[in-house]
């Protein structure tokens, strides 16, 4: 997290330096950063970049979750949906507009793509725990109201349906990362069904049916 000074900048000071770096990491890499290619852009003295941030890393959580803020739609927000069927329609429309974003964002899909590379080489360890934690919020919302609208299970402890729903973001997140970038609006479109449907297929109610309502 950003030191409490970097809150009380203006926002457009804020927004200027988290540019400058999203543009670098986007170009780069994590690994192959320069935090001084960041210091000469964003007009900062090293001596001020340090007033504001730990370190990389530290910067590049911010520049994440800043970018994550802007372009990914809260999970846990489905529109008006009134029931089951209407939640998991939401949440494709959710999905594709996701995907939209970050296609019309070229930092996006830099960023997206930096984040999928450091998943892998496990680097940015620091970044990468920051990230969970604000993912795990919003995985919270999106069962409460799924279990809401009858449309995500409730027959497992909690702790372990998250797990296994957070496993399988990271995963989709790694497959989408080679992707995102070069998606027509149709692979935009069939591959928000294939990952709703994937969703769907883990988080739904088990289905009851007679031969299971004798063995009770």
């Amino acid at each position: 997290m950003p030191r409490p000074r970097f809150d009380k900048l203006e926002p457009e000071k804020q927004a200027a330096i988290l540019k400058v770096a999203a543009e670098e990491f986007a170009e780069h890499g994590y690994e192959a950063a320069s935090y001084n290619r960041i210091i000469e852009r964003s007009g900062l003295s090293k001596g001020a970049i340090y007033y504001y941030f730990d370190d990389k890393e530290d910067l590049y959580t911010t520049v994440l979750r800043d970018a994550m803020q802007g372009l990914v739609l809260d999970m846990g927000n489905m529109g008006h949906a009134k029931d089951a069927a209407a939640f998991w329609t939401e949440f494709e429309v959710w999905y594709v507009r996701s995907l939209r974003a970050f296609q019309e964002d070229p930092v996006a899909i830099g960023l997206a793509r930096s984040l999928v590379k450091a998943m892998t080489r496990g680097s940015a360890g620091g970044a990468l725990a920051e990230l969970r934690t604000f993912a795990r919020a919003s995985m919270d919302a999106f069962i409460d109201q799924g279990q809401r609208l009858g449309a995500v299970r409730s027959d497992l402890p909690r702790d372990l349906f998250v797990s296994v729903l957070m496993g399988l973001e990271e995963g989709i997140d790694l497959w989408l990362g080679e992707r995102v970038g070069g998606m027509s609006e149709k692979e935009i479109k069939s591959s928000a069904a294939l990952l709703t449907g994937i969703y769907r297929r883990v988080a739904e109610p088990p289905v009851v049916t007679t031969k299971t309502k004798k063995k009770r």
